[in-house]
């Protein structure tokens, strides 16, 4: 048997609508008003955190502008900041260190919310400053001016040709962005609702009103129990149908049926009949977004940051799956070789027939009995045809062995490969990647950053470890760990178990002289399935029987005598103590 030692990916879909965000500046207003600013970090290039003093506390108010996961909401997750702040957040401290959150609302019926502050200027006059958050998905900004709207500064910054005449520039005066189509909530939105004639009444809906997502048209056509397709303009009754869900969706948080949640991808005021998915429930819509956003964000940062890896793992797989192609076309070449070794035998048994000049032997082939025609080169003598057959024989003899080893090397490499693609896809967000780059540039295919100055060596990380019935359990983390973990902590009589002839953990039961119960293996079990993700044949052996394979990279290893219970993946947190 061998291994070498999974795979969660988070889909990311985010798309709130003008209803989703009017019910997220209602909670913030209400729970942050007069709210005294306590520190401002810039732990990304596209986010802030505004630590503010609230009802007697210290809340987290975060506010993204990445594409990906754009966002504003208050969260207990924390991020290491830089050592040096960025300019955008030395500006914010130097304006609102000394500051209150007094509002915060959307602002021109758009996606934007604004957070006013009044804040304290060194010549200790009062002065007033905004935070517009633009969460537009990949048009979204931060945006910080004065009581005048005159931009300070922005996160983007966005020029005649470069914003669609959404001009974001230091020195001018901050405007929203074009919106063609009035809001559901104004009187002009609810007139071009109405104006409805017969046809598609959801796309006339999406297309002559902005605040709502498509999904939201659907659940208010959906509660007003009218259909998508409509021949015919609205009725009197029909009108006054959608103006009253539109009057109770123009302050969502005060409507009976509010009540945020997840569903599928996306945060809801209350949960849309017309929607699909699993469906979770949050006391407030601030929660329901620091679920949902706070992991997208974390998928979305952790994909970045490993896309050098992730390329370069993809660029050594495509090498390596050329060469093992070239090897086995090389290979092809050699399946005939005897030939050549059997035309230089006749030639020496039937060497007194040739004369030299001839260009070709006809003999009688003692292998099959029958006659034959070999070329010669009128060029050599009748000794030297032979040696030239016997030189290509001996020259193939000597590729097919060389390549046959080198075939064997490049499929365990592309084996090998396989476990760093597995490594980077469920690398936790806020784990060292050091690891892996280490065995990429073992590997040459990656080149580690060299800085000026000398860093200190980081720690190696520990493994896993669980505590179960008294018995310790250690679980790798990566190839060089596992490698570390089997043949340098576990000892020869400790219990070794790994995924069966997949990629994965090893996971190291110590004995400590004592016998292993059942339970404790099938537990061990249960942790080396982790990333399987559905039940899952395990091998366990005692560590004396596993050995490193010949010619291997680091965790890929051989081992006998070993017995194969079915597990399902269960990573144990409960019995973890630490790592």
């Amino acid at each position: 048997m061998h291994c070498a030692g999974a795979k969660d990916v988070y889909n990311i879909a985010m798309g709130s609508d003008f209803l989703a965000l009017s019910a997220l500046a209602d909670e913030l207003d209400s729970r942050l008003k007069g709210a005294r600013m306590d520190k401002i970090v810039q732990p990304e290039a596209d986010e802030i955190r505004l630590f503010l003093r609230a009802g007697g506390k210290t809340e987290c108010l975060v506010a993204s502008c990445n594409a990906g996961a754009p966002r504003l909401h208050l969260t207990a997750e924390r991020k290491q900041n830089p050592a040096t702040a960025p300019n955008f957040c030395m500006l914010l401290r130097k304006y609102l260190s000394v500051s209150a959150l007094e509002e915060v609302g959307m602002w021109q019926n758009d996606r934007i919310i604004r957070l006013r502050f009044t804040a304290r200027t060194e010549m200790r006059d009062n002065a007033t400053f905004y935070l517009f958050i633009e969460i537009m998905n990949r048009y979204s900004n931060i945006v910080f001016t004065d009581a005048d709207l005159v931009i300070l500064d922005a996160m983007k910054h966005l020029g005649p040709d470069d914003g669609g005449g959404h001009l974001v520039l230091r020195g001018v005066r901050y405007l929203p962005p074009e919106q063609p189509k009035p809001n559901f909530r104004t009187k002009e939105g609810v007139e071009r609702i109405n104006s409805f004639a017969g046809g598609d009444l959801h796309r006339h809906i999406l297309g002559h009103v902005s605040g709502f997502s498509g999904a939201t048209v659907s659940e208010l056509l959906l509660r007003a129990g009218l259909p998508s397709d409509l021949p015919r303009p609205l009725s009197d009754e029909e009108k006054q149908k959608l103006a009253t869900l539109l009057s109770e969706l123009a302050d969502v948080t005060k409507a009976p049926f509010y009540s945020p949640c997840i569903q599928g991808k996306e945060v809801y005021p209350f949960p849309y009949g017309a929607v699909r998915g699993e469906q979770t429930d949050f006391p407030d819509i601030i929660s329901a977004y620091d679920a949902l956003y706070t992991s997208a964000d974390r998928e979305l940062r952790n994909k970045a940051r490993l896309k050098t890896l992730s390329t370069a793992v993809k660029h050594l797989r495509s090498r390596t799956e050329k060469n093992i192609a070239i090897d086995r076309e090389r290979l092809a070449e050699c399946e005939n070789m005897d030939k050549w070794r059997v035309m230089g035998e006749l030639i020496v048994a039937n060497i007194y027939r040739i004369k030299k000049g001839d260009s070709s032997l006809k003999c009688v082939d003692y292998y099959t009995g029958e006659e034959r025609e070999i070329p010669l080169d009128e060029r050599l003598t009748p000794s030297g045809n032979s040696t030239a057959y016997y030189n290509r024989y001996n020259k193939l003899k000597r590729t097919k062995e060389f390549t046959s080893k080198k075939l064997e090397s490049d499929l365990t490499l592309l084996e090998y490969v396989g476990s760093l693609e597995e490594e980077i896809a469920t690398l936790p967000y806020d784990s060292p990647s050091s690891a892996i780059e280490e065995e990429l540039a073992r590997l040459g295919a990656f080149r580690k950053k060299t800085g000026a100055k000398k860093v200190r060596k980081e720690k190696a990380e520990p493994p896993f470890e669980y505590e179960t019935e008294g018995f310790t359990v250690l679980a790798g983390k990566n190839n060089l760990q596992n490698e570390e973990l089997t043949f340098r902590v576990a000892s020869s009589s400790d219990v070794w178990l790994h995924l069966k002839n997949r990629h994965g953990a090893h996971v190291v039961v110590l004995a400590e002289g004592k016998k292993v119960p059942e339970s404790v293996i099938l537990t061990a079990a249960e942790i080396a399935a982790g990333s399987a993700g559905a039940p899952s044949e395990v091998d366990y052996t005692l560590r004396r029987y596993v050995k490193r394979r010949p010619g291997g990279h680091p965790g890929q290893v051989i081992y006998t005598d070993f017995k194969t219970v079915v597990a399902t993946p269960n990573r144990h947190p409960e019995l973890l103590k630490r790592g």
